[in-house]
């Protein structure tokens, strides 16, 4: 599948300047090289957005999570697993989004009608602003759907559109698996808290380096 070729060439390539860390690389086609320069996002920011988060939280455990394109025409999806705890959701949460770092914006509402929410994030990812919408309704506790889309300030070759996504909880984790782990549809595993941590970092560095 064409995002999973895009995982691929990005993972071999890691010199090219990327929009998105690897684990979200699998999951759309939108994942693909932009060109730019990092941006360091207000020290003010990072430091509110490490210590609390407006995003509400799956229950704790492993979370099967289906993601495909919600456009008209064939609609397979790509399936991830996700090992998550309440820490962990500040990430997982919107791990199947593209670009979820160095986020300056992040709003979080209750839907009007019926249980979900309407979440809005503003994210920079090289000089790249990436804008997404995610509508999610549903329980966070067993099952939920939604959908999402994504605006880039430097548009990708080939996007998708709008993505819908169903999510429903399996359990504990599996044994060895670690908080923030999330394996592909390719089945490598990779942990999107980690990641996440390692990329923002190597923006902050690369913006105090200019």
């Amino acid at each position: 599948m064409l995002a999973l070729e895009a995982h691929a060439a990005i993972v071999s390539k890691r010199v090219e300047p990327m929009p998105f860390t690897r684990s979200c690389l699998a999951l759309c086609a939108a994942m693909l090289a932009l060109q730019g320069h990092a941006h360091e996002p207000p020290k003010s920011t990072r430091s509110a957005a490490a210590h609390k988060s407006p995003l509400p939280a799956r229950k704790s455990g492993l979370w099967e999570v289906m993601v495909r394109s919600d456009t008209p025409g064939p609609r397979q999806g790509q399936t991830v697993l996700q090992c998550t705890s309440t820490e962990a959701e500040r990430v997982m949460l919107m791990a199947v989004v593209p670009g979820q770092e160095n986020c300056r914006e992040i709003k979080v509402a209750r839907r009007a009608k019926g249980a979900g929410y309407d979440i809005h994030t503003v994210c920079y990812v090289h000089d790249n602003r990436v804008e997404a919408r995610m509508e999610l309704t549903g329980d966070l506790q067993s099952a939920y759907a939604g959908r999402f889309s994504v605006k880039y300030s430097q548009a990708p070759v080939r996007d998708p559109g709008p993505m819908a996504f169903e999510g429903r909880w399996l359990g504990a984790c599996r044994p060895g698996q670690r908080l923030g782990d999330m394996v592909l549809p390719n089945g490598v595993t990779v942990n999107v808290v980690d990641d996440k941590r390692r990329a923002e970092a190597a923006h902050v560095h690369e913006g105090r380096a200019h």
